[in-house]
């Protein structure tokens, strides 16, 4: 028996009564299908209602060989009648990122010929991809139509039309689809083959914001919410910005020239220490005697282009292997070899053989890391 699905014709249908048809245990929970429901399946890019179905928790609905499939936390009888309740925030907040997007896309097509190839609505990300590239101007353009459509609050509508209306509509799709095909029209922008439950009309969208948006596959991926998630984002992005320009001691429009000089200071301050401990490596190297063959130093927190003067300022001296590492024995060491007499590459392939170091490098010098002890450095040296 095929499961009547209660949302094709009300969207707004937060409580129904239904027969369970059939109830098995598995892996995902109870997998229950009644003779009816207001539960929207997963389906279109979206993911299903929640909510309660007797005295148990629905947490997932599938369409499974052509039935309506509710995964619960409990057993119910076959036979039974059932009280059951749609999470009606999570449900709303659904319908108003759908219809968000009819909208934008919707805009998109009519004024740029985009065409919709991938939509994912999510608990926590909705991402709708078009098959052209659109830049910051473009973008920008639709959203702001997409909220005078908003505004405007034109009629949603969702119906079957019969197959000599159906023939006249030119209307998005995805997919062929086989069976009757179920059309949601915002009216004046957009008509769009979709299964999905829609707001009435556009004003209770709320507002569309896009959040950002990248190049995808030849074309471009735009991720935006509507509604109540833009505003729990809104009110996200307010309270870290008010953290930051009280952190930064400064009003909420100078923070970008305060972030700048910020940054601009430590930078310098990092080359100045830099050179404080080019310097102290460097008065450290001369320290040793030049009749010294071989030198190693262990050091901490060196940067690589110290570290290759260094050795440089210690191959001058030393006709052995001069060698600096940087690092500790809990995170590892970076390093740097160097010689006038010794083969640094194949040292370096002796380090990676034994103590599995990740390095390269010619015969005069050669550099990489290596997470071992000191001791064991030394010993291998």
């Amino acid at each position: 028996m095929k499961t009547i699905a209660l949302y094709d014709n009300d969207a707004f249908l937060r409580e129904f009564e239904a027969q369970v048809e059939s109830c098995q245990e598995s892996e995902k929970g109870y997998r229950v299908v009644l003779n009816q429901t207001a539960f929207f399946p997963e389906q279109g890019g979206q993911t299903s209602d929640i909510g309660l179905l007797g005295e148990g928790k629905v947490i997932d609905v599938q369409v499974e060989d052509d039935e309506i499939v509710h995964y619960c936390d409990r057993a119910f009888e076959v036979g039974a009648t059932l009280s059951g309740i749609i999470d009606w925030h999570h449900r709303f907040g659904n319908m108003q990122q759908h219809t968000g997007e009819h909208i934008f896309t919707g805009l998109a097509h009519n004024i740029y010929g985009a065409e919709n190839v991938g939509f994912h609505l999510s608990d926590n990300t909705v991402t709708l991809d078009l098959n052209i590239e659109l830049d910051d101007t473009q973008i920008a353009f639709i959203e702001r139509l997409a909220n005078e459509v908003v505004a405007a609050d034109v009629p949603v509508k969702a119906y079957y039309p019969d197959e000599a209306s159906l023939a006249t509509l030119e209307y998005r799709s995805k997919k062929e689809i086989d069976g009757p095909i179920r059309i949601v029209e915002v009216e004046g922008i957009d008509f769009c083959a979709c299964c999905a439950p829609h707001v009435k009309s556009t004003g209770q969208v709320g507002m569309v914001k896009v959040t950002s948006f990248e190049k995808y596959k030849g074309g471009v991926r735009v991720y935006f919410l509507c509604g109540l998630r833009a505003l729990k984002d809104y009110n996200r992005r307010m309270d870290i910005l008010s953290k930051a320009y009280q952190l930064l001691n400064c009003q909420e429009d100078e923070i970008p020239e305060k972030i700048t000089s910020i940054m601009k200071n430590n930078k310098q301050l990092n080359y100045d220490i830099s050179e404080i401990k080019a310097k102290i490596l460097l008065d450290k190297i001369q320290a040793y005697p030049s009749e010294l063959a071989d030198v190693t130093i262990f050091t901490e927190d060196i940067d690589s282009k110290n570290m290759r003067d260094g050795v440089n300022a210690l191959v001058e001296k030393h006709s052995g292997l001069c060698a600096i590492f940087s690092g500790n024995d809990d995170e590892g060491y970076n390093f740097v070899i160097g010689s006038r007499t010794r083969d640094c590459k194949a040292i370096a392939t002796g380090l990676r053989e034994l103590l599995g170091a990740k390095c390269g490098g010619s015969p005069q010098m050669a550099q990489g890391s290596i997470n071992a002890t000191r001791s064991v450095i030394e010993q291998t040296l």
